[in-house]
C-alpha cells in the first residue's frame, strides 16, 4: 500500500503555475538536509532517481504532494512551513495537510478516467521529432509513464496496462523557450491517485492528474 500526502500553504495570496518551481526553490533551501526535497546529492552532483516530492498550485494555492518517504517527510516537517519566501516577498502561511493511502491496481474489467490539470510533458528532443513525424504514439508514451510510477512505488505491473487519450497540444513559454505540452484526458486500466505528476517536469507540477469520478 502507497501513501499520499498533500501539504496546502494556505495564505491570501493567488499563486500560478509559474510559482511552483520558486516554491520548490525555497523549500530546497529550508531542507537543505534532505535529498526528496530538491534532488540534489551535493552542489555538483544530481539525483536521477524520480521525484517523491512534487511542488504544485492547485486551484491558486502553493501545494506539495509527497509519495511513499516524500509523504512520511512531509507528515514530519509541514508544522514547519510557517513562512515562504516567494519573488522576494516573505509571505506567512497556514500549512494543511492531507494523507491518503493508494493501492496501485491494474484492473482486469474496469476502467478509470483521468485529467490533466496542468500540461503533460510527454516530449524530448527525439520523440518530439517523431511525434512530428507522426510517427511516436503518446498513448504509449503515457503507459511507460505509469510504468514509472509503478517503479517509483517498488511495484512490478504485473499486467498489460491499457491507455486511451484524448490530447490537445498546448505551447508553454518557460524562460523565452517555447515548450510543446499536452491537456485533455485519459482512461486506463490503472487505478492512480490525483495529484500525483506524470511525465517530464512533474517536480515542479506539470503533468498532475485528477480522476474524474
Amino acid at each position: 500500500m502507497g501513501k499520499l500526502a498533500i501539504v496546502r500553504l494556505n495564505t491570501e495570496v493567488k499563486f500560478t503555475n509559474r510559482d511552483a518551481e520558486k516554491l520548490r526553490g525555497f523549500m530546497g533551501r529550508a531542507f537543505q538536509e534532505d535529498v526528496l526535497y530538491h534532488n540534489h546529492i551535493d552542489t555538483f552532483t544530481f539525483n536521477y532517481q524520480s521525484s517523491k516530492i512534487y511542488y504544485k498550485v492547485l486551484n491558486g494555492v502553493l501545494s506539495i504532494v509527497g509519495i511513499e518517504d516524500g509523504a512520511e517527510s512531509l507528515i514530519q516537517n509541514y508544522e514547519k512551513i510557517k513562512e515562504i519566501d516567494i519573488n522576494g516577498k516573505n509571505i506567512a502561511v497556514e500549512s494543511e495537510i492531507t494523507i491518503k493511502n493508494y493501492n496501485l491496481l491494474i484492473d482486469d474489467e474496469k476502467m478509470y478516467k483521468y485529467k490533466f490539470i496542468s500540461p503533460w510533458f510527454a516530449l524530448n528532443q527525439e520523440n518530439y521529432r517523431k511525434y512530428k513525424e507522426g510517427s511516436f504514439d503518446l498513448n504509449a508514451q503515457l503507459r511507460n509513464n505509469i510504468i514509472e510510477f509503478f517503479k517509483l512505488n517498488g511495484v512490478w505491473a504485473d499486467k498489460k496496462i491499457e491507455v486511451a487519450g484524448d490530447f490537445k497540444e498546448i505551447l508553454i513559454v518557460q524562460k523565452d523557450t517555447k515548450v510543446l505540452g499536452f491537456i485533455g484526458e485519459f482512461s486506463t486500466n490503472v487505478k492512480l491517485p490525483s495529484y500525483i505528476g506524470l511525465g517530464k517536469r512533474k517536480s515542479i507540477g506539470y503533468g498532475t492528474i485528477k480522476e474524474e469520478i
